[in-house]
């Protein structure tokens, strides 16, 4: 099931369990999600990104029934670890002209699971 599919499904247990906060928020996060993929749902690469988007504004404001609302959609991140192995595993730096090069190529393989900062700082510390 999708992000946005999730989404749906939380807004309408939400109007059965007559949860009238979990309601609203999931009908702003849905809003936004249509608002960035002009009506259409978007793909879970992209929705995740509007959902970090949030979850900072939720941060800043102290609102902490939002975080866990958006951690809940939000795909578990890899540990500095478990970038590494994967990179040692699947990276051979001699293909880049520079070993920061290879961000792009790490992070277009694991997706959002690994953001490019914590990719950035593997790579650094792997090629010192």
């Amino acid at each position: 099931m999708s992000i946005y599919e999730a989404i749906k499904a939380t807004i309408k247990e939400a109007m059965k369990a007559r949860d009238q906060k979990t309601l609203d928020f999931a009908r702003v996060v849905k809003a936004e999600l249509d608002r960035k993929g002009d009506g259409k749902p978007l793909p879970d690469a992209e929705a995740v990104k509007v959902l970090r988007a949030l979850r900072e504004i939720a941060l800043e404001q102290g609102n902490a029934f939002e975080v866990a609302f958006l951690d809940r959609f939000l795909p578990k991140e890899m540990s500095e670890e478990e970038i590494e192995a994967w990179i040692r595993e699947n990276i051979d730096f001699s293909q880049f002209k520079t070993p920061l090069a290879a961000i792009g190529a790490v992070t277009k393989a694991l997706g959002p699971r690994a953001p490019g900062e914590k990719v950035r700082r593997v790579i650094e510390r792997l090629t010192r």
